[in-house]
């Protein structure tokens, strides 16, 4: 199939989890219709063994469809990871699909049409997202109640208000705007994605859609999972700091976005310990709030009543 045909890339930066990574293959495989013309599959694995490889060399040779698979030794690193997954690719518009997530059925079908429908003004598309446990069970759906475009001040302003606006496997991104932009940044870690939202958002807008083509799983052996402490919590001050410099938005709308951004980073990493019931561990996020940085800010109306249920909770 010639490249400049493959609309979709379907990326999946995989590392360790091979019965994830075969549910999410297999939710491709599901999605396989009379758009298969139009996608193609990009593993790029950082995993210590090779079942990743085996699983993609039993599933996807017989479907008739463009893939490329990569076994990376030395491993990557989480960013550089889905940098690597991107440059392998050679579709119009590229979906990250972690391996953990997956897609929903009818996917394919709605991401192609959207991407047929809106390629020549829309380089960021924002599809709806279903939260799913360990178990598949629904926990919340993420979606938006009508087509909606976001201009660059606007789509800004959601993504530094709202710390889950965005979720990997719902966002789909035109390929050669990272040429513009750059890629993920593997030197800042846990906050690469709300970096690079940052930059694609502030450039380029957000297409939001109705429809959910995905599934984003929470669990406790996430690659996030350690990532509620004091040194994310500078990185992201840091974001913010740039994003004032930049001037894009005023001090004023940055101030109550941070705020706003900093108590829901918080107060979700110790809702996810408490679900775990690592109370000791909660407690370790909670106190956070403590940090001289947090206490500067400005009171999170939006948050006070979890914040305050969650020091009863707590006794912090």
């Amino acid at each position: 199939m010639p490249q400049q045909d493959i609309l979709l890339s379907i990326c999946i930066p995989s590392y360790n989890r091979s019965v994830w990574f075969e549910r999410a293959l297999r939710s491709i495989v599901a999605n396989i219709s009379e758009n298969k013309q139009y996608i193609e599959v990009i593993i790029s694995d950082d995993s210590d063994s090779d079942e990743c490889r085996v699983i993609a060399s039993k599933i996807l040779p017989s479907l008739n469809i463009s893939y490329k698979y990569t076994h990376n030794q030395p491993k990557l690193g989480m960013a550089a990871n889905w940098n690597h997954s991107i440059q392998l690719a050679s579709g119009k518009y590229v979906l990250l699909l972690h391996d953990d997530d997956f897609l929903l059925p009818n996917a394919v079908e709605t991401m192609i049409t959207a991407i047929k429908n809106n390629q020549k003004e829309y380089f960021v598309m924002l599809f709806g997202v279903h939260v799913v446990n360990e178990q598949e069970k629904v926990i919340k759906k993420q979606l938006f109640k009508r087509k909606l475009y976001l201009p660059p001040k606007k789509a800004l302003l959601k993504v530094l208000s709202n710390s889950s606006f965005i979720r990997f496997p719902g966002i789909v991104i035109r390929r050669d705007i990272f040429e513009k932009v750059g890629y993920f940044d593997s030197e800042i870690g846990e906050v690469s994605d709300l970096d690079m939202w940052i930059r694609l958002l502030s450039n380029y807008g957000l297409l939001c859609l109705p429809d959910a083509v995905s599934a984003y799983t929470v669990h406790t052996n996430a690659l996030t999972t350690g990532m509620f402490n004091e040194e994310t919590v500078k990185k992201l001050l840091n974001l913010f700091t740039k994003i004032e410099k930049s001037k894009i938005l005023s001090s004023k709308i940055i101030e109550r976005s941070k705020s706003n951004f900093l108590h829901q980073f918080i107060l979700a990493g110790t809702y996810r310990k408490i679900k775990q019931k690592q109370f000791m561990k909660a407690r370790k996020v909670m106190q956070l709030f403590r940090l001289d940085s947090i206490r500067q800010l400005s009171l999170s109306v939006k948050w006070l009543f979890l914040r305050s249920l969650f020091r009863i909770v707590l006794l912090v």
